[in-house]
């Protein structure tokens, strides 16, 4: 008889701003490697550590010990530092080396540049100059030093932002490192991935990132001016228009964005660098994040009785595919097995740290006309990632909106020395997810 699912655990460590959770499975009697249990680790990345928190180092360590030295699989999210720095972490890296995950989940956009012309992946022409971009963006970024801001906290914001970065080469490299030696999926919005031989009674389906196909949206966030931003750093033009420069700087502007051949709505750009050019900084520095937050992953896994819903930093457009299907909108095709699951999700890890866009408002209404109970998992650190006074990170009308759901368990709110907190349930019944603190530990 085949070993099934018998409970499950969420593990959430407090790395303040930032994702490191690892779900456990254990199972009813022993599978074929002789172990009873199965480990997925989601993300480990931070970008301002929790103030009595572990460091990245120390959760590492952590992870090894709770998963026994051998991790099942690993998804990244997405390339932001608050999710995958603490691959790339010197004083983790040990304790990472020796955990060789199996499988490693990653989305269509991190497909690495030498296989992105494997039919395997089926990337066109268009899919591949969005790579291209994306790879752009290291480089362009650089600039963003050099841009000027209307106020001191305005600045302070940017920098934030502009900190999460695009810059992981260490944290890349070990990811594809372990995509060598294991088995390696870039995932798109529509899939069911096949991995019951590694993880027995879990099924992962992926609701985002979908791809240009079928949301060409997800390159440009949902302000029109972003779109133009991340055309400029495709080409590299972003570098030398942002600088501050002499006289000559607008004149130059003008004949990149202008036609022929220029990057598009030419006098609604040149308008903005002549008028509001001491702000133009943050309106670039929001673009670029946004566009990478829309490339995360979102999977709904089921075990047994439990659905957990697991999307990264996904924004709306990166949701919209999946909205529309459950929603039969748009004109798509209604998808009542998906609209089904969705609605009776029983643990939802809260996107993006708390934003109000990442929880989007057609989800929520779902829940709450369903009447079920939602345990929500939170890991996040106030005032790190504020964009304004509305868009505070976590949103508290967001926070108390979800209590409506069902408890809310957020990472910041764990008492001193605690590093981590638990959300276990069984999966042959229909109990609910109890929530456990971790043990107080040592000071960091």
């Amino acid at each position: 008889m085949n070993a099934r699912p018998s409970r499950v655990r969420l593990r959430a460590y407090k790395v303040g701003f930032g994702d490191c959770l690892l779900l456990s499975v254990t199972y009813g009697s022993k599978l074929p490697d002789g172990r009873t249990e199965r480990h997925i680790l989601f993300d480990c990345g931070s970008v301002s550590k929790a103030d009595d928190g572990p460091s990245l180092g120390d959760v590492a360590a952590q992870i090894e010990k709770h998963c026994d030295g051998q991790l099942d699989a690993v998804v990244a999210t997405h390339r932001h530092r608050d999710h995958i720095r603490g691959f790339g972490d010197r004083n983790a890296r040990e304790a990472f080396d020796r955990l060789e995950p199996r499988i490693v989940i990653r989305p269509w956009t991190d497909v690495p540049e030498p296989e992105r012309s494997d039919p395997q992946h089926a990337l066109d022409d268009n899919h591949r100059h969005f790579l291209g971009v994306l790879d752009q963006l290291p480089q362009q970024s650089e600039a963003l030093s050099g841009l000027a801001f209307d106020n001191a906290g305005l600045a302070k914001r940017a920098a934030r932002i502009a900190e999460l970065g695009f810059k992981n080469p260490d944290a890349i490299a070990l990811l594809e490192d372990w995509a060598k030696r294991g088995q390696a999926h870039y995932v798109t919005a529509g899939q069911v991935l096949d991995v019951e031989e590694q993880l027995p009674g879990i099924s992962i389906r992926v609701l985002g990132p979908p791809s240009l196909t079928d949301v060409p949206e997800l390159s440009r966030y949902a302000k029109e001016s972003e779109e133009y931003w991340l055309g400029l750093a495709g080409t590299g033009e972003l570098s030398p228009l942002v600088k501050q420069g002499d006289a000559q700087s607008l004149v130059r502007a003008r004949r990149v964005l202008a036609p022929p051949g220029g990057v598009g709505a030419a006098e609604w750009l040149v308008r903005n660098l002549d008028e509001r050019r001491i702000s133009q900084g943050f309106e670039i520095v929001e673009a670029l994040d946004d566009v990478l937050n829309n490339t995360s992953v979102i999977l709904l896994l089921t075990i047994g009785t439990k659905r957990l819903l697991m999307p990264g930093d996904a924004q709306v457009e990166n949701w919209s595919f999946t909205l529309d299907q459950v929603d039969g909108s748009n004109h798509r095709a209604l998808d009542a097995g998906l609209a089904d699951a969705l609605t009776k999700v029983d643990l939802y890890k809260v996107g993006h740290h708390g934003s109000r866009n990442a929880t989007p408002k057609r989800l929520f209404r779902r829940w709450e006309q369903s009447g079920r109970e939602i345990v929500s998992v939170l890991s996040t650190k106030d005032h790190v990632f504020d964009k304004s006074v509305d868009g505070a990170v976590p949103k508290p009308e967001l926070i108390t909106n979800l209590g409506k759901l069902g408890p809310v368990h957020s990472t910041q709110s764990l008492g001193a020395r605690v590093w981590w907190m638990d959300l276990e349930a069984s999966v042959r019944t229909k109990a609910k997810f109890t929530f456990t603190p971790g043990p107080p530990m040592a000071n960091p």
